[in-house]
């Protein structure tokens, strides 16, 4: 749904519930338009109505349990990815094992989320976000070679990112690679120049020199 058409699109998902209350995808769709206008508190009815209509909608489960661990719900949100991951008709079941493995990450529990963002990377090799979160959770347990492999993966994708060039000149220069940071530091200049992470590690550079 574009911006500039959400009341529309408001006005018809109301008029499709009002038909039909109980429509899983419907209610799906309501509780993101929710999320959209920033109406967090709306949107989990439509979210609980939509995964209690239909249990094997596992992309209402996906949407769901990333709204309530972004809520601080984890053992909740963890349950909603459990229920899409064990949903025999879920065709992209590394959708569900990236999400569950962001819930990880926010209660620093890197072993799990490294399972699970390996999980996906087992079905889709070469997915730009899987690569980087892998990188982030490695770059987490100080292992930095590994961080490095992945991050190599994650920019042969052609995929670019502030973070993630941030991340590998931080990766670097816990390696002392001088020559990978000042190459990192140049492209996240040259890519990023106004990003909050260009700022920073110009920053960081200068606190390394002293």
């Amino acid at each position: 749904m574009k911006l500039g058409r959400l009341e529309p699109a408001r006005v018809a998902l109301g008029r499709a519930l009002s038909l039909a209350p109980s429509d899983s995808r419907a209610n799906h769709a309501m509780a993101l338009l929710q999320l959209r206008i920033s109406d967090r508190i709306a949107a989990e009815p439509y979210f609980a109505q939509a995964v209690d209509a239909d249990n094997d909608n596992f992309s209402a489960r996906n949407d769901f349990g990333g709204y309530l661990c972004q809520s601080g719900r984890m053992k909740e949100g963890l349950a909603q990815f459990d229920s899409a991951l064990r949903n025999p008709y879920n065709d992209a079941l590394y959708i569900s094992q990236l999400g569950a493995g962001a819930c990880y990450v926010r209660i620093l529990d890197w072993k799990e989320a490294e399972r699970f963002f390996a999980l996906a990377l087992v079905a889709r090799p070469n997915l730009p976000l899987a690569l980087y979160k892998m990188a982030e959770v490695t770059f987490a347990q100080a292992d930095h070679l590994r961080t490095r492999a992945y991050l190599q993966r994650f920019f042969d994708t052609g995929a670019s990112s502030a973070a993630g060039l941030s991340l590998a000149v931080r990766n670097e220069l816990k390696l002392k690679a001088t020559d990978l940071v000042q190459l990192y530091a140049n492209r996240l200049r040259a890519k990023f120049p106004e990003s909050s992470e260009a700022s920073n590690i110009a920053r960081l550079m200068v606190n390394a020199n002293d």
